[in-house]
């Protein structure tokens, strides 16, 4: 979690005046890096830079209490302190921004901070499902100049869950089955198939359903994953007999679902257990991966 401290003061006025504008929040100076802990925490010094109403209630922001890292698709759950550094109690208007590295500030949320006691704090709830794509997600509240970031990461889900693309693409992988032999139907008759080097083959079967409203190609590039090492399905030159349809990539229209096997070549002394799927695609939205195991 990260737990940073900020310099930054505003009071309710300059508060009320950003959440009532409509541009993305003036934001100066450079973020506070992080030391690599999953947890940060530092007071901050704000004796230069405190903003205040005399005889009035002004504004700090403590801490951001966000995770470092969320997948893709998942919601993230935190909160924010703010601390009354004025001399009576009080209360504000308090806008939540985000950007990326390649777009302006948005508003996420606008708090109303009420009755808030000289010198207390308090905890501003925080909700986002809205993390659709692999990026660096920078959040700020008013104008402050240090900001807390959440890297998005690729989806981690079970072998046989779905996954729905923020286009409305639904893919699903089920477990591998891996086998040392495969039986296939020859000139003469079935035969058994083995791979090279004394391997065996995994068949993974892959489901895609376009939701997406208008004609998409199905999804492609799925590859299993063990470690550092990366195999890639496998061209057979004869099909299985018990295993159904190839999973074939092509143009799907909007509503139609495709189904098949693919076949890896792999190490005989791997394991499912060792194995993840790994799929990613470039949108323009922005980069999708997801992984499966």
């Amino acid at each position: 979690m990260q737990r940073r401290a900020f310099t930054s003061i505003v009071s309710a006025g300059l508060l009320t005046s950003i959440a009532g504008c409509s541009g993305s929040p003036e934001v100066s100076g450079d973020s506070e890096e992080g030391s690599g802990d999953d947890t940060q925490s530092t007071q901050s010094d704000s004796s230069d830079n405190e903003e205040s109403q005399e005889g009035g209630a002004s504004f700090e922001v403590v801490e951001y209490n966000l995770p470092e890292t969320a997948s893709i698709g998942s919601s993230v759950s935190g909160s924010i302190v703010i601390r009354n550094t004025g001399d009576s109690a009080g209360g504000t208007t308090a806008p939540l921004y985000i950007r990326t590295p390649d777009s302006d500030w948005s508003l996420v949320n606008e708090y109303d901070i009420e009755d808030v006691g000289a010198g207390e704090t308090t905890s501003l709830s925080v909700e986002i499902d809205n993390l659709e794509y692999i990026n660096r997600y920078e959040f700020a509240i008013g104008q402050s100049e240090n900001t807390a970031v959440i890297q998005t990461i690729s989806a981690e889900i079970d072998w046989g869950s779905e996954y729905t693309t923020p286009d409305g693409y639904i893919i699903r992988v089920d477990r591998p089955e891996l086998q040392n032999t495969y039986t296939a139907e020859g000139y003469d008759g079935e035969t058994e198939e083995s791979p090279e080097d004394r391997g065996q083959w995994a068949f993974a079967n892959i489901y895609v359903k376009n939701e997406t409203g208008q004609s998409e190609f199905s999804p492609t590039g799925f590859s299993l994953v063990s470690g550092s090492s990366q195999y890639d399905s496998t061209i057979l030159f004869s099909d299985p007999v018990n295993k159904g349809e190839r999973y074939e990539s092509g143009e799907l229209q909007p509503g139609i679902e495709r189904s098949g096997w693919l076949a890896y070549e792999l190490p005989s002394d791997l394991s499912v257990s060792d194995l993840t799927m790994a799929w990613s695609e470039s949108t323009i939205g922005g980069e999708i991966s997801v992984k499966w195991g």
